[in-house]
């Protein structure tokens, strides 16, 4: 009888143990409830993330005038945001190379004025740099000032009569040249013809470089422009379409996990 009653606890036992077994791995098989809570919402942030509502097109075109493409980028629009990332860059890089050639042109202009004219110094205005270009000396350039200071005179002494230019003073001509003849004049006089129209391709080199250098930041603007444009488009679009949402759900159950997917979308 006793060897029975052991046999039956030893039984019981056994069963017990792996009863219990079982009910750990199920238990382990399962997760709870933190662990679902966990998932879950590492779930619902990714979809909220994905479906996030875009942002508005006034924002759109303020990010784009700010810089182009970076509205696009914001509506998630990337490759079209690196098109415009990428004409951005070009525009200032262009920009800086044409700037650094026309002062590069300059210098070297402003320094042929100096070495084959006679000029003292460089840093004159603009104005005397394009006579330098036009005569082969100041003797020709004040010539050309007071003839037409002889004609303008003539004229005012009688709008009726025949022009009188021999009555026009020496004095009232020299007059009128220094009040006609650019601020910073100085005398000057090339060495040759050829060093003259030397200088003149210099300056219209450093001039075209000049304006390229405009040309570039007309297309920064026109680049804003044009993004914004695109921008404001695909923010309308994107504001237009239905608002659609996922939910994924985890849920402990007797045999496992139970998973529930549901879908909104609101109008």
């Amino acid at each position: 009888m006793r060897r029975v009653l052991s046999i039956a606890l030893c039984m019981i036992a056994i069963t017990g143990a792996a009863s219990a077994e079982r009910a750990a791995s199920l238990r382990d098989a399962i997760p709870g409830p933190t662990a679902a809570a966990e998932r879950s919402a590492v779930w619902e942030a990714d979809v909220e993330g994905a479906f996030s509502t875009p942002i508005s097109p006034t924002k759109a075109v303020l990010y784009s005038l700010l810089l182009p493409g970076l509205g696009d980028y914001k509506l998630g629009n990337k490759g079209r945001a690196t098109a415009f990332f990428a004409a951005e860059g070009l525009i200032w890089i262009s920009y800086a190379v044409f700037e650094v050639q026309g002062g590069q042109r300059e210098d070297e202009y402003e320094d042929l004025a100096v070495r084959f004219a006679g000029v003292s110094g460089t840093g004159h205005s603009d104005d005397f740099y394009a006579r330098l270009r036009e005569y082969d000396n100041s003797d020709e350039y004040e010539a050309d000032v007071k003839l037409d200071g002889r004609n303008e005179l003539a004229a005012r002494d009688c709008d009726t009569c025949p022009l009188r230019l021999d009555r026009i003073s020496a004095e009232a001509l020299d007059r009128y040249f220094t009040e006609h003849r650019v601020d910073d004049y100085q005398p000057w006089l090339w060495s040759s013809h050829d060093r003259r129209l030397q200088y003149s391709e210099m300056r219209s080199s450093s001039k075209t470089s000049y304006r390229r250098a405009d040309y570039m930041v007309a297309a920064a603007a026109a680049n804003r422009v044009v993004s914004a444009i695109v921008a404001y488009s695909a923010a309308r679009s994107a504001n237009k379409a239905p608002d659609v949402g996922y939910r994924l759900d985890f849920a402990p159950a007797a045999r496992g996990v139970d998973v529930s997917l549901t879908f909104t979308r609101s109008f």
